[in-house]
């Protein structure tokens, strides 16, 4: 009987050579794993990356047609605008009436010397007014004649005089007028205004009657022109109704009398005068 070499540890040199042999294919199997674990990794990332893209796709799509099976957005009302301030016009044709009172002073001179210096010739004055108003801007420009009768009286002073004796003079303003320009500057319904032009006065000048020679008093009337200037303020109450407050001075200058002992006068009137008004404006 014949016996296979054995090893030390009791295994035959054919069990070490299969063992050999399979340790060898076994190498050879790792590196072809390893060979193709590379190219193997890449295109598994490659492949997460187009289904990470893919799903990302479909979210999009997803919350788009979510967003088209919402109900519409409820429309906002947009707040209503601003009420804008309607702008006052004072362009037109306006009518009225005036009431006021007229400080007057008389001055008399006889043959060059002053016998009568601002005598006061004071009274009530009222009447009717009327006008047009043209607006451009701010700025008002217009023209106004107005005519009021008036009660204002003065009599005068005189110094005693030796041989004679002599009543003091009397003055009657019966009427005044003008014919003025006016310029303003308007604020909406307030109208602050400068006006200027013609004044005239109605004036009787009665001479003082020298008793002690039965000289009868003489009355003489006449007219006064001369110039106006003043200013004020207006309110309009309504876009038609208007209210107004105003001050002017007038010089009516000089008239030249003859008196009865052929003396010759003259007679001068100033006067200031504060009166309101209320007229009605007529739309352009």
């Amino acid at each position: 009987m014949s016996f296979a070499p054995t090893s030390a540890s009791g295994c035959t040199n054919e069990a070490f050579a299969a063992n050999d042999a399979d340790a060898a294919i076994g190498d050879r199997s790792r590196e072809f794993v390893g060979e193709r674990s590379i190219p193997m990794s890449l295109q598994a990332r490659s492949v997460w990356r187009h289904i990470a893209v893919i799903a990302s796709v479909l979210a999009m799509s997803s919350m788009a047609a979510l967003a088209t099976d919402l109900p519409p957005r409820m429309p906002v009302k947009a707040p209503p605008p601003a009420s804008a301030v309607p702008v006052y016009s004072w362009s037109g044709l306006y009518v009225g009436g005036h009431l006021g009172y007229l400080w007057g002073r008389t001055r008399v001179e006889e043959d060059g010397v002053v016998i009568e210096d601002n005598a006061r010739t004071n009274g009530v004055v009222g009447g009717m007014l009327a006008g047009y108003n043209w607006q451009i801007g701010v700025a008002v420009l217009g023209l106004e004649g107005d005519f009021g009768w008036s009660n204002a009286h003065g009599v005068g002073t005189l110094p005693p005089i030796p041989v004679t004796t002599r009543d003091p003079n009397r003055y009657d303003l019966r009427w005044t007028s003008h014919a003025r320009g006016r310029i303003g500057y308007a604020f909406q319904n307030a109208l602050v205004f400068a006006a200027g032009g013609l004044a005239v006065a109605d004036l009787n000048f009665t001479e003082g009657a020298i008793t002690t020679i039965f000289v009868p008093a003489q009355s003489s009337g006449g007219k006064y022109f001369g110039w106006s200037l003043g200013g004020g303020v207006e309110w309009g109450m309504t876009p038609n109704l208007v209210s107004r407050i105003e001050y002017f001075y007038d010089n009516y200058g000089h008239k030249d009398y003859i008196g009865v002992l052929g003396d010759p006068y003259r007679v001068s009137l100033k006067g200031q005068t504060l009166r309101g008004a209320l007229a009605w404006k007529f739309n352009p």
